[in-house]
């Protein structure tokens, strides 16, 4: 009698991926077959909205990610992430689908009826400019009350401040609100509600009463009371947007909105600098090119403005002498002057600012050296290794303040 070849059940443990920190374990559009079960590490599951951001979870040690696109054999509705070093257990689409149909069929309706719903879920999840919801309330809160006229407030009141009349009627705050976020009442009302409690607003019921005519004295008698609007005032407004602020942090759950990209500005303010540092630190070369990015569409119509031989040759802005602010600026110094400067440095110090120096600050430090001088601290630079970042900012000091005496700005 002829003996079948043994099955086996596909085992889970049969094959692992690992991943490092940022990187991308799959993007949204791509085919799905695969699923995936973390044993180290974790996970952000999340979509692209324009320029936005949209977290839909996090997922950590023993959950499983992935698995929808397989069972519905659709294209990936998400992208995902690892958030760490990661490392997952993977179940391919015969897998999975070998352990769905060992399933008792109840469970498998089940499971097709989770999948019609996440779809529709995910569907839907662009809807909201921003899910952090307690977040954007307060902050409209806090626009609509900057914005509220004060015609009685004194000649350079703190806006906000006590002793104001001003109010903000919360029926068209709310409106407001809804228009914006497209979140309904009682989302809004449990929001104000809890700043009520936390004591950075003021909720004032304004009430009407009810009358009743008496129809044989034909007198009016009060029968009831309602309450016909309510006011809202910000006490203290800083202290409104640092308490909230810190409430929005506290709360941050899974889900989150947050830019894909930021603009100049935005990136400065995050790093705590000028934009014009950034820009020079670009064209140093100080900074990765990799790191920026165009709209295509606006710099192509910027481009067709200008025209092509615009870019074809870029001219540095004049710097003026007391501008100068870093070993990068000598490019606007005169040779007679930087050479002159240098020259009272020592081949040390000047070594340390030629490997301070980008390529084009670098080039221009050499041109102005002897030969020998230049053969010497190009040997130098080789040995210096790391350079203590103190001494190095002295020096940096020191051949500035020199150019500029020599310019006379220094008395």
């Amino acid at each position: 009698m002829e003996r079948k070849p043994e099955t086996r059940t596909p085992d889970v443990g049969d094959k692992t991926k690992s991943f490092h920190k940022g990187q991308v374990i799959y993007k949204e559009g791509q085919s799905s077959n695969e699923a995936y079960i973390i044993k180290q590490g974790s996970v952000g599951v999340y979509r692209l909205s324009g320029n936005k951001r949209i977290t839909l979870g996090i997922m950590r040690p023993g959950q499983i990610f992935g698995e929808m696109g397989v069972i519905s054999e659709e294209k990936r509705t998400a992208s995902a992430e690892a958030l760490e070093y990661t490392e997952v257990i993977v179940l391919d689409q015969n897998l999975l689908h070998t352990l769905l149909l060992k399933c008792p069929r109840p469970v498998q309706i089940i499971t097709t009826y989770l999948v019609e719903r996440i779809r529709a879920l995910n569907a839907r999840v662009t809807e909201r400019s921003c899910s952090n919801t307690f977040s954007a309330v307060c902050n409209i809160i806090q626009l609509a009350w900057k914005g509220l006229p004060r015609p009685s407030a004194a000649p350079g009141a703190k806006p906000g401040a006590k002793g104001e009349a001003a109010q903000l009627s919360t029926v068209e705050l709310s409106r407001t609100i809804k228009d914006i976020l497209l979140i309904s009442q009682v989302e809004i009302d449990d929001i104000l509600e809890k700043l009520a409690k936390l004591h950075v607003v003021e909720i004032t019921d304004v009430k009407g009463s009810r009358y009743r005519q008496d129809p044989l004295l034909g007198t009016r008698k009060k029968t009831g009371e309602f309450v016909r609007e309510r006011l809202l005032s910000v006490p203290d407004l800083e202290r409104f947007a640092n308490v909230t602020r810190n409430l929005a942090k506290d709360n941050q759950d899974d889900t989150a909105c947050e830019l894909e990209f930021i603009d100049l500005d935005d990136f400065a303010a995050l790093v705590q600098a000028q934009p014009e540092t950034i820009l020079k630190k670009i064209s140093y070369g100080e900074m990765p090119p990799t790191s920026f990015f165009f709209h295509k569409r606006s710099i192509t119509d910027y481009a067709e403005q200008v025209g092509g031989e615009f870019f074809q040759r870029a001219k540095r802005p004049r710097l003026k002498t007391e501008d100068l602010a870093t070993v990068q600026d000598i490019v606007a110094v005169d040779n007679a002057t930087l050479g002159e400067a240098l020259s009272k440095l020592g081949f040390y110090k000047v070594s340390v600012l030629a490997s301070l120096a980008g390529p084009e600050a670098r080039q221009k430090i050499m041109a102005n050296l002897s030969k020998k001088i230049a053969a010497v601290v190009t040997e130098e630079v080789g040995r210096l290794g790391a350079v203590d970042p103190d001494e190095a900012s002295d020096i940096e000091d020191e051949l500035l303040a020199l150019i500029k005496t020599m310019k006379g700005l220094n008395g």
